[in-house]
């Protein structure tokens, strides 16, 4: 995405400048593509025509660089510990360098320099309210808020200076950075040297001049001896600003910070991550109440063993593992010897009874010692019981048949099952 570079001046200024470069390669775009696409030629316009570049800033990152004179610029030396607490301990700090008072100034906070202090910038507050109200009502949306002169990168040696039209703009290897009128700089230079070192340094110091007319004069004035000149030129000022390599300060900080943009696709995100939670809660939720249930369930159940355990070995006073204990006996029975055990019996009961309508069991016991099937039912009538017996019989099987008792419309009676010898 591009960004729109605006130069607001100064506040009293009525005119500001603009410029647009392509965020990847970082280069700006020639007057007739920004005609072409933007269906505007002049660069410089008046502020009260900010809002022809509304259409503009919709299809790029807007950033607003306001002039140095309008915001105070310093360091503040800060130890390292309660990072949380610097925005809070800064105004005070500066309490006494301030002109206004704090209360009325937002600061904002920069990285530490080389020499590890904390960079400061100061604005007023009612200032930057009405610049962001200001490109608001525009239908601009600032995504940051610079000082012109803290585009100019440190030098790694000695000082640096930027001269324009009436302006100086100066900063050194510590990052310490001011401006200034040029009919005044050169008492300020001279209360830098007195306050910087001694006086009697025999090695000039390095000064780069970066000047946008010829500024021989002024190098002439400069104090004897103290500086190594070297002196540069450029033909665009805004082009000269934008190339340098510097890391500015973003003013919008904090209340002012610019809110995180949501686009199309990024919504659609957020919402299918809120459906994806609520089905992930409601699946959690009838999980939950799936355990519950069975683990409910299953105390029932274990009560039931323990019940039917108890009615089947009235003796055992402590039941631990009725299943368990159940399965054991039944396997241990069902492993004896000869083919007239409990299970073979109990199999060929089974396999007999095909409606519970005419033969319904009512009791069953197993005699271990004679190897026997006690056999309690009720049959439908008597010629129902004749056939189930014939049939025990014809499995190879000993029965023996109590009398019949009748019971409502049906039989009752007790058969004896045993293996034969025979077989």
């Amino acid at each position: 995405m591009a960004i729109l570079t605006i130069f607001w001046h100064g506040e009293k200024e009525p005119n500001f400048h603009w410029e647009m470069r392509q965020n990847s390669a970082a280069q700006s775009l020639t007057s007739e593509q920004s005609t072409d696409a933007y269906q505007i030629e002049n660069h410089e316009l008046l502020k009260a025509d900010l809002n022809c570049l509304s259409q503009m800033a919709m299809r790029a990152t807007v950033h607003l660089v306001i002039a140095s004179s309008d915001a105070f610029t310093t360091q503040v030396q800060l130890p390292k510990k309660a990072q949380r607490l610097l925005r809070k301990a800064v105004p005070f700090m500066l309490e006494e360098e301030v002109a206004s008072p704090v209360d009325e100034m937002f600061f904002a906070l920069g990285e530490r320099s080389k020499n590890e202090k904390l960079e400061v910038r100061a604005i007023n507050k009612n200032y930057l309210e009405k610049l962001i109200a200001e490109f608001k009502n525009a239908e601009i949306e600032i995504k940051a808020l610079y000082l012109d002169n803290d585009f100019i990168a440190a030098p790694e040696l000695g000082c640096r200076l930027v001269i324009d039209q009436q302006e100086c703009w100066f900063i050194n290897q510590d990052n310490e950075r001011w401006s200034c009128h040029t009919d005044d700089f050169n008492w300020l230079i001279q209360k830098y040297l007195a306050t910087d070192g001694d006086e009697e340094l025999p090695v000039a110091i390095p000064l780069e001049i970066y000047a946008g007319q010829e500024c021989d004069s002024f190098v002439r004035n400069l104090p004897v001896g103290r500086f190594a000149v070297e002196q540069n030129y450029f033909d665009d000022r805004y082009q000269f600003l934008l190339d340098n390599q510097s890391q500015p300060i973003n003013l919008l900080q904090a209340e002012y910070e610019p809110k995180k943009e949501t686009s199309s696709s990024r919504l659609f995100l957020i919402q299918s991550a809120k459906v994806a939670g609520w089905v992930l809660a409601a699946f959690l939720v009838y999980q939950t109440t799936l355990i519950y249930t069975l683990s409910e369930k299953k105390q029932q159940l274990v009560t039931q063993q323990t019940s039917i355990y108890k009615q089947a070995f009235p003796k055992v006073r402590k039941v631990r593992m009725p299943y368990r204990s159940m399965k054991s006996y039944l396997s241990k029975i069902g492993a004896t010897s000869g083919e007239g055990n409990f299970l073979t019996l109990l199999s060929s009961v089974s396999n007999e009874i095909q409606d519970l309508s005419k033969i319904y069991p009512t009791n069953l016991s197993y005699d271990n010692q004679r190897k026997e099937l006690k056999l309690d039912l009720i049959a439908s009538d008597l010629m129902v019981l004749d056939q189930f017996a014939d049939s025990l019989k014809k499995a190879g099987h000993s029965v023996e048949r109590s009398s019949e008792t009748q019971r409502g419309s049906g039989y009752s009676s007790r058969i004896t099952l045993k293996k034969m010898a025979s077989q």
